[in-house]
């Protein structure tokens, strides 16, 4: 079995086997000018600044000129559809960091591998000759003093090459088990699931993993940026 093993510390951005990626992305919103002023607005964060004005009186000529700029930065962002209507909101972190999904519980994507086999519950299965296994390891932190679990629709993707790809079925029961039984307090508890891809997938820039879930019905996504 060939194994390539990549481990994170908390809060620090490791070396994934990518050539990297722009966790803030490159986007930008769209920008509105007010006599005040003009504020853009984009993904990653927000700027505004204020216009340069000149005041000119009397004979004795005085000239007084103001400029302010505030600048803004933020890891959420917002998705919204051609309506308008907001569709989910989102964070970008580094592989390893932890992420708040509830008062005192947190989760993060702590180890990536990848491996020509998954094994869950005594069975192994085997990739395809053109594909691999990127084996994630998740890790839910409970800081408070009863037992708490994650959303029950909370669900991983791997985004990577330009396609999503979900979690093969034998680690979809590992996590839907996982997800149901719940952290301990002031305890700790981490799954590793499996996404099959092809080979070539994850040389690609921009590869993230990704947990979606409901919090009081609006829609969350924390991204975990494999750089």
């Amino acid at each position: 079995m060939k194994r390539r093993t990549f481990i994170a510390g908390v809060g620090t951005t490791s070396t994934f086997f990518l050539a990297g990626c722009n966790s803030n992305g490159d986007d930008s919103g769209p920008s509105t000018k007010t006599s005040s002023g003009e504020t853009t607005t984009g993904t990653g964060g927000t700027t505004s600044g204020t216009d340069s004005t000149s005041t000119t009186s009397g004979a004795d000529e005085t000239t007084s000129e103001t400029t302010t700029d505030s600048e803004t930065t933020t890891d959420d962002e917002t998705t919204t559809d051609s309506s308008g209507t907001t569709t989910a909101e989102s964070k970008t972190v580094s592989f390893g960091e932890h992420a708040t999904v509830a008062d005192d519980l947190s989760v993060a994507v702590t180890e990536a591998n990848t491996s020509d086999s998954y094994s869950h519950n005594g069975t192994t299965d085997e990739a395809d000759d053109d594909s691999t296994y990127l084996l994630v390891t998740f890790e839910t932190k409970n800081t408070g003093g009863s037992s708490q679990s994650l959303p029950d629709d909370a669900s991983l993707s791997l985004h990577a090459n330009g396609n999503e790809y979900g979690m093969t079925d034998s680690a979809k029961s590992a996590w839907k088990d996982y997800v149901s039984s719940g952290v301990n307090g002031n305890g700790s508890s981490s799954k590793t699931v499996a996404f099959e891809v092809p080979k070539d997938a994850l040389a690609s820039l921009g590869v993230t993993v990704t947990l979606s879930y409901t919090d009081s019905g609006s829609k969350k996504l924390i991204r975990w940026s494999m750089e």
